[in-house]
C-alpha cells in the first residue's frame, strides 16, 4: 500500500435513501477536506430495504405469497436508482450485476417458502443483498460524477466465524485481507465497500448484526491504520440525551472511546458498544456527522483526554427492564455464586445491564430486558435448585416495570460528591431508586428506577449535569397586578437566569377558580391571559394538585392578598413545596398559625420566604434573620413601614390638606382600592408583628397597639360616602400638625427596648434631623439597634414597595428558594 493517509467514511441507509442523497454522498466523500488522501466509503443498503427483505422472509415463512411482491418492489427501487445515478454506458453492466443478485435472493426466498422456515444462514444470505445491491450503484454514481471508484464486496476480506446474525470478527485474518484488497485499488480511486456483510473462511456469507455498517467502517479503519473514520448519519453527533425525552439535548463535541461505549451499552442509538473496538489500538479518531447538516461540528470520539476535568457528560436509559433479585440470608456464602448466575445467562444470550449486591441483606440484583424476565427466573431457579431447597437462597424473583438510568462521563472516582449529587438529583425529582451500581470503571453511575419515571429521571439528571443548571418549577397563584408583573419580569429575565445556571420552568398559573397547568413549561408572557383556558379548580383542589405533582424543586408564589390562600401555605410546605409570598394575610396571621407554617417548612424541608412583605426593596427581613442566626440580639426597631402613609404625611408636610393627600395617594397608585385598609394602620401592624417574630418576639398583629387614621364615623360607611365626608377631618389634622416643624411628623412603628417587650404603632413627631424626618414622597425607613452594634444603629431606607419592586424581590426569593433546595 502507498504512504498516503487513509480516510474512511460510512453512510447509513438514510444517507443513501434517495438518488439526491446518494449524490450528496459523492460530494461529501470527495470534499477538499480529504484531498490527497485515499478514500474508502462504506455504504449501507438503501434506506428501508433491509426491513423489506426481512418482511419478505416473514411472508415466505408464512406462505402468504407476498414475498414475491416485496422483492419486485425492492428490484424496482434499485432500477429507479440505477437510471437516476448510473451513466448510460454503464447501466447494462450494473443492471446485470444487481439483477443476478436479486435472482439469487428470489431462489432463496422460494426455498424458504417451500420449507416454511428460515435458518440464520439463509437469513444472512437474503438480508445482505441490500448492501450488495446498493454498493455497485453508489460506486457508479461516483464514476458518473467524474471520480474513479470501484465497488468492493466485504465478503471477500472481512472474515468472521459462523455466528450468523451477529458474527464475531477474526481481526488478524481480516487485517491482512483488507490491506491486500485495498492495495489493488489505485490511490486516486474511491473504494466503495459493502457494510454489514462478511464471510466465514469457507466463503459463507455472514452479517455483523445491529449497526453492522458502522462496525465495517471501523474494522476497515483499524485494519488500514486510517487517519480518521467518519460515520455520516442523520443527527448532529452523539447527543447528551435522547431528544424525544429531553428537548434540550445537544451534540457533544468530544467523547472518549470508553464514554462512547458506555453510552452505547446503556441504550444510546447512534453507536453500538463494539463499534469503537477496532480503533482503540491505533487511537484512530472517530467522528459522527450529519449528512443533512455537514457544516455541524458533530462529535469526535478518541482516546481519553487527561486534561478534561471529571464530569458527567450525558444521560441515557434502557427502558422496559426488569430487576431480578436473588435473595437469602446465606446467599453470599454460596460457593461460586456469581459464576452459577452469569454462566447460564451468557449461554442463553441474555444481556445484563446492571449488577447490584447488598451484603447486609444477602441480595444480588440484575437488571435485564423485561422480555427475558420469566425465562431468567426459571433459568436461575434450575441453576440454584439445591440452594433454594436448603434455604441458602430464599427466592429468585423478578420486579417488572423498570428502567436503567445511566449518567456517563469520566473521572467519576476522582470527583468527590458526584455520586451524592446524582442521587440527590433523583430525590429532588421524586424518583425512587430500586438498585444502584457504579462498578470498577470510572465512567458510569447507573440506577434502576420505575420505567414510568425514566423520562423524569433522565431529564432531571441531564439538567443538573449535562446542562449544569438548577431546574425549578414555578406556580404563580394570583393573576392580578402583582402576578402579571412577576410573570413579565420572569419572561424578561429567563435568559439571564439561564446564564447563571438556573432554569425556572413556569409549570402553572392559578386563581381561586382555574389552574393553567403544563409541567413542561408555560410561556410567562401569555400565561395569565390564557388562564381562562385552564382546568376548573378551587383552593383545596389546587393544594391537592400541587402537593401531588412530584415536580422537581416546586416553588409556589402566592401573589394574592387572600387569607384563604395563606391558610394553605402549611399544607404546601409540609409536602416539600417551597412558598414565596408578599401576602400580608400570611405574615399577619396569628402566632399559632405562623408557627404551624414554620414547622411545616422544617418538616417538608421547603423554604418559606416572605422578604417582600415588609420593606421589599430594603432587604430588611433577610437582614434581621441573619442577625439573629449569627447570635446578635435585636434591642429596638423603629421605622416608617407604610409607603402610603409616608406619602400622606409628606404631602401634608408640603401644605396639602389631609383629604387631598389621601386622594393624591390613591391617584398615584400607592393606596389599596379601599384606602381605609392603609389608613387603619392594620397593614403596619402586620408588618411590625412579622419583624418582631423574626427577632424572636412571639406576637400577632392583634397584639400591636394601632392608631387608626380613619376619621371617626367613617369606618363603616360606603366608600363613596367616605370620600365625600373625608374633608371633614382636614381641620383636625391642621390643628394637630400646626405646631410641628416641616418634616417632623411621620407614622412610626416601634418595637420597644424597655425590657417589657412591647410593640405599638402611634403617630409621633420624629426627632428633628433623624432619618425618619428626612423621608420624601413614599419613602420608607427602618432603624435597628442591636446588642452587637451598640450606639451605631443599622439604617434601612428606600422607596415604598411598588408592584415592580415587589415583583423583583419575589423573583429573588424564588431564586433563593431554588438554591436552598439544591
Amino acid at each position: 500500500m502507498s504512504d498516503r493517509l487513509i480516510h474512511v467514511a460510512k453512510f447509513g441507509g438514510t444517507s443513501v435513501g434517495t438518488p439526491d442523497r446518494v449524490r450528496r454522498v459523492v460530494e461529501l466523500s470527495t470534499s477538499p477536506e480529504t484531498d490527497g488522501m485515499r478514500r474508502v466509503v462504506v455504504s449501507s443498503a438503501f434506506g428501508g430495504v433491509t426491513d423489506r427483505l426481512l418482511a419478505a422472509i416473514e411472508a415466505a415463512v408464512g406462505r402468504t405469497g407476498a414475498h414475491r411482491e416485496i422483492l419486485r418492489e425492492v428490484r424496482e427501487r434499485h432500477e429507479a436508482a440505477l437510471l437516476a445515478l448510473v451513466a448510460e454506458a454503464e447501466q447494462a453492466a450494473v443492471r446485470m450485476q444487481v439483477e443476478t443478485l436479486f435472482t439469487e435472493v428470489g431462489e432463496l426466498l422460494y426455498g424458504v417458502y417451500l420449507l416454511r422456515q428460515c435458518d440464520a444462514r439463509f437469513k444472512d444470505a437474503i438480508v445482505s443483498a441490500g448492501e450488495r445491491a446498493s454498493v455497485p450503484i453508489v460506486a457508479a454514481a461516483f464514476r458518473a460524477a467524474g471520480h474513479g471508484a470501484v465497488a468492493l464486496d466485504a465478503t471477500a476480506f472481512v472474515r468472521t466465524d459462523d455466528g450468523f446474525g451477529e458474527a464475531a470478527v477474526d481481526f488478524d485474518a481480516t487485517r491482512g485481507l483488507v490491506r491486500a484488497a485495498l492495495a489493488e485499488v489505485p490511490d486516486d480511486t474511491v473504494a466503495v465497500v459493502t457494510g454489514f456483510v462478511a464471510s466465514t473462511a469457507d466463503g459463507v456469507t455472514t452479517t455483523l448484526g445491529r449497526s453492522g455498517s458502522d462496525y465495517t467502517a471501523t474494522i476497515l479503519a483499524g485494519a488500514l491504520d486510517a487517519a480518521e473514520c467518519v460515520i455520516w448519519t442523520d443527527v448532529d453527533g452523539v447527543l447528551s440525551a435522547d431528544p424525544r425525552q429531553v428537548p434540550d439535548a445537544f451534540s457533544l463535541p468530544r467523547l472518549s472511546y470508553q464514554e462512547a461505549a458506555e453510552l452505547a451499552h446503556f441504550g444510546a442509538k447512534v453507536l453500538h458498544p463494539r463499534t469503537m473496538r477496532p480503533l482503540l489500538r491505533g487511537g484512530i479518531p472517530l467522528r459522527i456527522k450529519n449528512t443533512l447538516r455537514p457544516e455541524a461540528a458533530g462529535t469526535e470520539i478518541g482516546p481519553a483526554d487527561p486534561d478534561v476535568p471529571p464530569s458527567i457528560r450525558a444521560v441515557t436509559a434502557i427502558r422496559d427492564a426488569a430487576l431480578i433479585r436473588v435473595d437469602g440470608a446465606s446467599v453470599l456464602e454460596v460457593p461460586d455464586l456469581a459464576r452459577r448466575i452469569f454462566e447460564p445467562l451468557a449461554e442463553a444470550g441474555v444481556p445484563v445491564f446492571l449488577v447490584a449486591q447488598a451484603s447486609a441483606e444477602g441480595s444480588i440484583g440484575l437488571a435485564i430486558r423485561q422480555a427475558d424476565a420469566d425465562a431468567v427466573v426459571r433459568l436461575l431457579e434450575r441453576a440454584l435448585a439445591r440452594e433454594l431447597e436448603r434455604g441458602d437462597v430464599r427466592s429468585v424473583r423478578a420486579e417488572a416495570g423498570g428502567a436503567v438510568v445511566a449518567a456517563v462521563g469520566s473521572g467519576m472516582h476522582a470527583a468527590a460528591g458526584l455520586a451524592g449529587r446524582f442521587f440527590a438529583t433523583l430525590a429532588s425529582a421524586h424518583v425512587n431508586v430500586r438498585a444502584v451500581a457504579q462498578g470498577g470503571g470510572d465512567h458510569t453511575i447507573s440506577a434502576v428506577v420505575a420505567d414510568a419515571e425514566a423520562a423524569l429521571a433522565v431529564g432531571a439528571l441531564h439538567e443538573a449535569f449535562a446542562m449544569r443548571r438548577l431546574r425549578t418549577h414555578l406556580v404563580v397563584v394570583g393573576a392580578g397586578s402583582l402576578g402579571r408583573r412577576l410573570l413579565a419580569l420572569l419572561d424578561a429575565q429567563i435568559p439571564r437566569l439561564l446564564d447563571h445556571g438556573l432554569n425556572v420552568v413556569l409549570a402553572g398559573v392559578a386563581d381561586s377558580r382555574r389552574l393553567l397547568w403544563d409541567p413542561s413549561g408555560l410561556d410567562p408572557a401569555s400565561a395569565a391571559d390564557r388562564l381562562p383556558e385552564g382546568d376548573p379548580t378551587d383552593l383545596d383542589g389546587l393544594v391537592t394538585r400541587l402537593t401531588g405533582a412530584r415536580l422537581e424543586r416546586l416553588v409556589v408564589v402566592d401573589a394574592t392578598a387572600s387569607a384563604a390562600v395563606a391558610e394553605r401555605h402549611a399544607a404546601w410546605l409540609g409536602a416539600g413545596v417551597a412558598v414565596v409570598t408578599p401576602n400580608k394575610e400570611a405574615t399577619g396571621r396569628s402566632a399559632a398559625a405562623w408557627g404551624e407554617a414554620q414547622r411545616a417548612s422544617r418538616v417538608g424541608e421547603a423554604p418559606y420566604l416572605y422578604d417582600a412583605s415588609v420593606g421589599a426593596g430594603l432587604g430588611l427581613v433577610g437582614r434581621l434573620r441573619d442577625l439573629v442566626r449569627t447570635g446578635d440580639r435585636v434591642l429596638e426597631i423603629e421605622g416608617v413601614l407604610s409607603g402610603t402613609l409616608s406619602y400622606v404625611m409628606n404631602r401634608m408636610r408640603d401644605g396639602a390638606a389631609f383629604s387631598e393627600a389621601v386622594r393624591d395617594a390613591r391617584t398615584a397608585g400607592l393606596a389599596e382600592p379601599d384606602v381605609r385598609d392603609d389608613l387603619s394602620g392594620r397593614d403596619v401592624a402586620r408588618k411590625l408583628a412579622l419583624l418582631a417574630r423574626e427577632v424572636g418576639v412571639a406576637v400577632s398583629a392583634a397584639d400591636v397597639s394601632v392608631e387608626s387614621l380613619v376619621p371617626d364615623g367613617l369606618e363603616a360607611v360606603s366608600l363613596e360616602t367616605f370620600w365625600e365626608r373625608l374633608p371633614e377631618a382636614d381641620a383636625a389634622w391642621q390643628a394637630r400638625l400646626g405646631g410641628a416643624s416641616a418634616g417632623e411628623v411621620q407614622y412610626v412603628a416601634r418595637l420597644g427596648a424597655d425590657g417589657a417587650i412591647r410593640a405599638g404603632v402611634e403617630s409621633v413627631r420624629a426627632e428633628a434631623g433623624s432619618l425618619l424626618a428626612a423621608l420624601r414622597g413614599s419613602e420608607i425607613a427602618v432603624v435597628v439597634r442591636t446588642e452587637r452594634t451598640g450606639d451605631h444603629p443599622i439604617f434601612f431606607q428606600g422607596p415604598g414597595a411598588s408592584a415592580d419592586v415587589t415583583a423583583a424581590v419575589v423573583l429573588a426569593d424564588v431564586v433563593r428558594a431554588a438554591e436552598a433546595m439544591r
